[in-house]
């Protein structure tokens, strides 16, 4: 286990959400985010005793050290004592018996499939007043919600003072959910972010689905949902925002 999914898993015993760790931690969410996915390994010190702290455990049990050393494989500490046991030569064949078993290829452990990340493109903006933008055109859900993995695209040219500072992509939506502020088969202009703020319109991948919505922060029930403007529509509850992916915060909308 490594350091970012016992951060994880410590936070979830503990029912609290990663905004609120950051809280605790003088931090934000962006930044816990982070250190669960692994995408920062390298926490000062003293921000490390504040996160053991507040989770309930050390430092040593955070960084996978007890007692100075490594923790070991539960599998591998059955080994140990019958392994020191034998002699010299005993020793000898079980190392030369397990590198046979690797090199057959038949136990070695297979590594899980690496997600594709598909970085989203910068927004060219042009010397003759156009922003050239990627609008991917499978719809990103205002309303029950599309797949949205590697979706095809078009190159589109906007006046630049159509185009929100900031924004780097298009996405072309399909539904009502949010009418009437984004209009079915308009296309929203985002800022690639890994979070939004509480209130903030946004696109989500939860689900393997895609989906335009309000984020909304239940604090009672210590959940995150995504709100359509439609009140027809009912909210979508993350019981875990752990497995929501947030693409960017919407900037705006063409037509406007």
């Amino acid at each position: 286990m490594t350091m970012g999914e016992r951060i994880r898993a410590c936070r979830e015993g503990l029912k609290m959400t990663q905004d609120e760790l950051g809280a605790l931690c003088n931090t934000t969410k962006q930044t816990i985010f982070k250190y669960e996915t692994g995408i920062v390994t390298n926490i000062p010190l003293d921000r490390l005793e504040l996160l053991a702290e507040k989770l309930e455990v050390t430092p040593a049990y955070l960084t996978g050290w007890e007692g100075g050393a490594p923790a070991m494989p539960e599998k591998l500490a059955e080994l140990s004592e019958p392994f020191e046991q034998l002699d010299d030569e005993g020793q000898d064949k079980v190392i030369g018996y397990c590198s046979d078993l690797v090199s057959t290829g038949r136990y070695v452990r297979k590594e899980p499939a690496r997600t594709v990340v598909v970085p989203f493109p910068k927004a060219k903006r042009r010397s003759d007043g156009f922003v050239e933008f990627k609008v991917y055109e499978q719809p990103a859900a205002a309303g029950l919600g599309n797949y949205i993995d590697t979706p095809a695209y078009t190159t589109e040219q906007y006046p630049a003072p159509l185009a929100p500072e900031g924004a780097e992509f298009g996405v072309r939506i399909s539904g009502d959910s949010m009418e009437p502020e984004i209009p079915n088969g308009c296309t929203v202009f985002v800022r690639p972010t890994p979070a939004v703020e509480p209130g903030e319109i946004g696109i989500f991948v939860l689900e393997g689905q895609a989906y335009c919505k309000k984020l909304i922060a239940d604090r009672r029930e210590r959940k995150a949902k995504l709100r359509s403007l439609n009140p027809s529509y009912p909210d979508i509850v993350v019981d875990d925002e752990t497995r929501m992916r947030t693409l960017g915060r919407v900037l705006g909308h063409y037509p406007g």
